[in-house]
């Protein structure tokens, strides 16, 4: 508690000062105003009180300056300045009646805060507001005591029963001491099972890493296993794949080979027909007219075919010609004659030479002739008489009842030689189907 009085400017009586007093709250420092005017009751009850701690003689503080009186406050340090070795009692007079009784009304107030503040926690003066938040605070002190007298109470009725009970257990020392015997022992017995505890368990932490050991190695295995039978499995599908790949190109391939089967190669192969006046095989035009000047090299290579396919058909059924031997060579075909002396007779043509070159030629196509009659009459002997061709052919002829043309270029015309070269074709067709219907 501090209770200043500041000096305030002024001139009053001889000293022309004027004492201002200020009382200030001890707990939250808000400034408090008296009234001038006190009841008198009151007022009496304050002085009594103040009096009463006036009697008690002035302590002198040795650190306040020389000569200053101060009122001893055990809990405060409420310090009333009236000026250097001057009492409380001895303040400059205030100016009038009216201001000494306040001052004196404020010294009351004063010491009845300082005996207040001595003989209780708190310290005075408070404002209107503080003293409920005192109350509030004491309150909860009080709570908290009385919790922690109720837990001393129940602890020492327990202590009590405690001892109670060990004075009517006394004659039962004797049975105590037995069982500490008897847990002493149970302790050692528990030692040595501790013992071989931590030998069993040591024992089994080295089976637990050997077992760890043979885990990782069969995980290992395991690994392994797998590996090896995805390996196995895709391989087995693999296998699968390639097996159904094989069972559809079996099937195609069964497909292709019954279609071929039915069908007449060597009619695919040698395809004979007409085109208008001209014989053709495979397209190729075989003979010559003067209106239509086919190009030899168009008639040498339907040559190439006729002979090629007339060696063919000899050799499926078996036919060996007398005194020549065919020659398929495109359009450079020959007939080699089998006399001995190695002569080669061109089944081909060249426009321009004619010298020697023609009689070669006709003497080709009469050689190829023979070779067809002889094909003609091996077939007809080893058919009983059931093959025959359509056209007869005699020597370098060839035709039936409505007449005979040669083969012959030399000394004939052109559409007798291309008759001649198409009734040839036309005996061809007919073996070609004899040989293919009965192969």
């Amino acid at each position: 508690i501090t209770m200043q009085m500041a000096a305030a400017t002024g001139k009053v009586g001889s000293s022309g000062s004027v004492q201002v007093v200020s009382l200030v709250c001890q707990r939250c420092s808000q400034p408090i105003r008296l009234t001038k005017k006190m009841d008198p009751s009151a007022l009496n009850n304050l002085r009594q009180v103040a009096l009463d701690q006036l009697q008690q003689p002035l302590e002198s503080d040795p650190a306040s300056p020389e000569g200053e009186a101060t009122v001893a406050l055990p809990r405060s340090s409420t310090t009333i300045h009236g000026g250097k070795g001057k009492r409380a009692s001895e303040m400059p007079a205030l100016k009038g009646q009216e201001d000494v009784g306040l001052a004196e009304d404020i010294v009351l107030a004063a010491e009845v805060f300082a005996f207040l503040s001595e003989h209780c926690d708190v310290d005075h003066p408070l404002c209107s507001e503080c003293p409920e938040a005192v109350l509030e605070g004491y309150q909860k002190q009080l709570v908290q005591h009385e919790d922690a007298a109720r837990l001393y109470e129940e602890l020492l009725a327990q202590l009590s029963a405690e001892v109670s009970s060990g004075e009517k257990g006394g004659e039962g020392a004797g049975a105590d001491q037995e069982q500490l015997e008897a847990l002493r022992r149970e302790e050692e017995e528990l030692k040595l099972e501790l013992l071989r505890s931590e030998e069993k368990r040591r024992h089994y932490s080295e089976e637990l890493v050997k077992e760890r050991e043979r885990e990782a190695g069969l995980k290992r295995e395991e690994e392994e296993y797998w590996r090896d039978f995805n390996e196995h499995q895709r391989q087995m599908l693999q296998f699968a794949d390639d097996q159904l790949s094989v069972s559809y190109q079996l099937q195609y391939y069964t497909e292709q080979l019954e279609r071929l089967k039915k069908t007449n190669i060597i009619n695919a192969t040698f395809h004979i027909w007409h085109n208008g006046y001209f014989g053709t095989i495979n397209g190729l035009r075989l003979g010559r007219l003067q209106s239509v000047p086919v190009e030899w090299g168009e008639i040498n290579a339907a040559w190439g075919q006729t002979i090629f396919l007339l060696n063919t058909l000899a050799r499926m059924s078996g036919v060996a010609f007398e005194r020549y031997r065919l020659v398929p060579y495109g359009n450079q075909s020959f007939i080699e004659v089998l006399d001995g002396k190695k002569k080669v007779l061109p089944l081909h043509y060249t426009s321009g030479i004619r010298l020697f070159q023609e009689a070669k030629f006709d003497s080709a196509m009469v050689a190829f002739l023979d070779c067809l009659q002889q094909f003609k009459a091996h077939v007809e002997k080893s058919s009983k008489g059931e093959f025959a061709l359509p056209y007869k052919i005699e020597k370098d002829r060839i035709g039936d009842d409505n007449g005979y043309f040669s083969i012959k270029m030399n000394l004939n015309s052109m559409e007798n030689w291309t008759k001649a070269l198409k009734y040839t074709l036309t005996d061809l067709r007919w073996a070609l189907t004899w040989v293919s219907a009965s192969v």
